[in-house]
């Protein structure tokens, strides 16, 4: 079997930039292991598979994968699909079910790539000092936590200790069993953007992910009710970098608008 395959850098505009992830176009369906399979092979942070329902429809059926677990949803292995579907399929509009039953749908926006993601709520957290302390964290803003994403959220003080932060990742993940993700978060005092933020996965197998959609599902509520803004603008300060355009549409969508940059095409033979 052959599979079309690609790999995509995500929220950048630029080469090497972003967030890299896996595409694969499927003509038919193929065993859950042998995409965990493909995506431990390609070894990025996400890898997606596309199907698509119809021969005549824009409507996929999507599913993500990390090296070593399949996950519910990625936002920048989405964005990375819209762009091969739009851009080598030639479509204005897509549509994507996750294995989960969400729904997703892309279109283009030049020079952007507009999505609707969901929007996601956070309750109070209990403090893990020892989390904290894995993460060198000192004296946190506010923690948060997203029961739909298992995603912890941490307000530091300011850019420079989001910068700061240096993880233990044992030490995390030895800490806590209720968490897939933590993303730190600071307001920005920059011309340009509303707020930064890091992400950090290693109990899913990822240890820093560069740029993160579903994060920012999470983190747009969150700082639109601390700054009292509907439409922000992000930066995700990793190494690599990369910017999401958010505007809150309702209680329950988020619009985001970014780029994506292919970077390799070729054919998987399994």
């Amino acid at each position: 079997m052959k599979i079309r395959t690609f790999i995509v850098d995500a929220f950048t505009n630029k080469p090497f930039q972003g967030n890299p992830a896996g595409v694969c176009l499927l003509d038919q369906a193929i065993d859950p292991m042998k995409m965990q399979s493909i995506a431990s092979e390609l070894n990025l942070s996400e890898t997606a598979f596309l199907l698509k329902t119809k021969a005549s429809s824009n409507h996929y059926n999507i599913r993500y994968f990390t090296p070593t677990v399949e996950v519910d949803f990625c936002g920048h292995a989405t964005l990375a699909s819209s762009k091969i579907v739009l851009d080598k399929l030639d479509l204005n509009k897509v549509d994507f079910t996750t294995h989960s039953g969400l729904r997703l749908e892309a279109s283009h926006e030049y020079p952007f790539i507009k999505m609707i993601f969901p929007l996601y709520d956070t309750t109070s957290y209990l403090p893990n000092q020892k989390l904290y302390e894995a993460f060198g964290i000192e004296n946190p803003v506010s923690t948060r936590f997203s029961e739909d994403l298992d995603m912890l959220i941490i307000e530091v003080v300011d850019k420079q200790a989001l910068q700061d932060v240096n993880p233990d990742f044992q030490k995390a993940i030895e800490s806590s069993k209720t968490i897939k993700e933590l993303v730190a978060t600071a307001k920005s005092e920059d011309e340009g953007y509303d707020f930064y933020s890091r992400c950090f996965c290693p109990w899913i197998g990822i240890n820093e992910d560069p740029v993160t959609g579903a994060s920012h599902s999470v983190l747009a509520k969150y700082w639109s009710e601390k700054l009292s803004k509907k439409d922000m603008s992000a930066f995700q300060l990793s190494k690599r970098g990369g910017f999401l355009n958010l505007s809150i549409k309702s209680e329950t969508e988020l619009e985001v608008r970014s780029c994506a940059k292919i970077v390799f095409e070729g054919t998987l033979d399994v």
